[in-house]
Order: structure tokens, then C-alpha cells, then sequence
């Protein structure tokens, strides 16, 4: 090889060695967005919807079941007479 091929081919392998370095030190991570107080308030106001629908859904679930345990004992209790 001639002198100038070879530092050629040294100065190559430098660059892509250096250039290696910097691509996988690189961060790939966005910066955290902070909410802006519009979404905030959306999100609480989707919120307390959510929880006052769901409120009475859960209430008449429980009510439900209370009745069918109250019925399945006074079923029990006629069989036992």
C-alpha cells in the first residue's frame, strides 16, 4: 500500500469509529410533555363523568345481588321446612 492509501484507510476507520461513538451515545427520548391546564381540566371533567356514571351502575349491581342472596336464603329456608 502507498503511504497516502493507507492513511486513507486509517482516517476511514477513525471517522466511522467516532461516528459509531455519537450514534450510540445519542438519546432517542423525547422530552416529557407537561399537560397544559386545558388538558388537565378535560381530563379531571372526564373523570368525575366517568365516576357519576358509574356510581349508580355499581349501587344497582350491589342492590342486585343483595336481592338474589335474599331470595336464594328464603328459597333455602323453604326447602328446610
Amino acid at each position: 500500500m502507498r503511504f497516502y492509501e493507507k492513511r486513507f484507510s486509517y482516517c476511514l476507520i477513525g471517522v466511522m469509529l467516532l461516528s459509531g461513538a455519537f450514534w450510540g451515545c445519542s438519546d432517542k427520548k423525547e422530552p416529557a410533555i407537561e399537560k397544559s391546564a386545558i388538558q388537565k381540566m378535560t381530563e379531571n371533567a372526564a373523570k368525575e363523568a366517568v365516576n357519576q356514571i358509574r356510581t349508580p351502575i355499581d349501587k344497582a349491581r350491589s342492590v342486585a345481588q343483595q336481592q338474589e342472596d335474599k331470595a336464594k336464603e328464603m328459597d333455602d329456608a323453604l326447602k328446610n321446612q
